[in-house]
């Protein structure tokens, strides 16, 4: 397996002109586990829209990954046309022209000399499809994260990056969410990795590939109804995320779900806070005495109680 060769933030340009952004942090040896974000000149933002261009176009790249224990699609190592890489797109924006281009490029630089992190452009920004008027800035960073996230703090609390209002919230909810739990537009304003910058939207992922978690000897059960409350977490500002949880109900009387660990790698479900209730709908990865539930996969419904 290929491990950090090209991870979370990454995109690819396929043969075929369409741009994918690489998933996650582990890919089998012949490919890269990807979504595709900009086909035949349309955007796919919510998750639901790229899994229905793989299921039209790209059926064939659907494939079970056991560490991962799900189908996803898989981009063949023949098919890439080039791998970009987020770190190396500022010096491609620096020769370009416009507001959302210059504010990019001035967040980015405070980001890398506040923190002295690894950090770059992501999203449509690296991808070369972004709109000057509609576009968001996207900024993923590689290292130095606890730092950095002090700096986002920092720099909320100074007025330089804004919150976003009410309207600016429900109108990135609306662009990218699947469901209809709108506790998110809440939860979006309060988030230090989202916000406003010089007037224009952006979103900061942390990735830390070493907290990528592997699935080894688990059995699958699915169709669960629980109700969680987050009772720990260590950095839920770092990607993938991940929450200890206290079952509160569940509707599975076979399984004794004492505790289960909640993972992401969505930025909507980072920055939750000890004490948050949630029901949750979808399939427990058992291990042992251990349980894990991936809030990713297009079966699970969350909603924030």
């Amino acid at each position: 397996m290929k491990y950090c060769e090209a991870l979370e933030g990454y995109l690819i340009r396929h043969i075929d002109g369409s741009i994918w952004t690489v998933k996650g942090c582990y890919h089998p040896d012949d490919g890269y586990v990807a979504l595709p974000r900009f086909v035949d000149g349309i955007k796919a933002k919510r998750l639901n829209d790229s899994l229905k261009v793989v299921s039209r176009y790209y059926r064939h790249y659907i494939k079970y990954l056991p560490e991962l224990g799900r189908e996803v699609p898989i981009v063949p190592l023949k098919d890439v046309a080039e791998v970009i890489n987020p770190l190396t797109v500022i010096n491609r924006l620096r020769n370009l022209k416009g507001n959302l281009v210059r504010a990019s490029v001035e967040l980015l630089e405070l980001v890398i000399s506040g923190c002295n992190c690894l950090a770059g452009f992501s999203g449509s920004l690296a991808g070369g499809y972004f709109n000057e008027s509609s576009s968001d800035i996207d900024i993923v960073v590689y290292s130095n994260h606890v730092r950095c996230y002090e700096l986002i703090r920092r720099l909320r609390l100074e007025g330089i990056l804004k919150p976003m209002s009410e309207g600016e919230a429900l109108k990135e909810f609306i662009e990218v969410s699947e469901g209809s739990d709108f506790k998110l537009v809440n939860l979006m304003r309060k988030r230090n990795l989202q916000g406003v910058f010089k007037g224009y939207r952006y979103t900061l992922r942390l990735v830390r590939c070493d907290r990528n978690p592997i699935l080894t000897d688990y059995v699958v059960i699915p169709n669960n109804d629980l109700v969680v409350k987050v009772v720990d977490t260590d950095f839920p500002y770092i990607t993938p995320t991940t929450y200890v949880c206290e079952v509160i109900k569940s509707t599975n009387h076979i399984y004794n779900f004492q505790n289960t660990t909640l993972l992401t790698h969505r930025i909507r479900y980072t920055e939750i806070e000890i004490g948050t209730l949630l029901m949750i709908k979808g399939s427990i990865y058992l291990s042992g005495d251990t349980s894990l539930i991936n809030l990713d996969l297009p079966d699970t419904r969350v909603e924030f109680l």
